[in-house]
């Protein structure tokens, strides 16, 4: 599913992820803040890969960033079905 459709997702099953502090919903606003952040950006303009902004992957100090959907995103996913 594309990042928008999961925002989506997240909006529309919000009624069930929803618990209250102070009339907040700070399930649904905390799942969607994780969501928001984990976004998808294109990467190498030579290679051009689909890759999380919020996460980084690699060894021994070669840093680059993680496909997209990244652990966070696919972990989400599976749990809403």
């Amino acid at each position: 599913m594309t990042h928008d459709e999961l925002l989506a997702r997240i909006d529309e099953e919000g009624e069930f992820l929803v618990q209250y502090f102070d009339s907040k919903p700070i399930v649904h606003s905390a799942l969607r803040a994780v969501v928001a952040i984990h976004r998808p950006f294109t990467w190498n303009s030579n290679n051009p890969q689909v890759c999380c902004v919020a996460c980084d992957s690699g060894e021994e100090g070669d840093i680059y960033p993680a496909r997209y959907p990244c652990p966070t995103i696919q972990a989400i996913e599976k749990e809403l079905g």
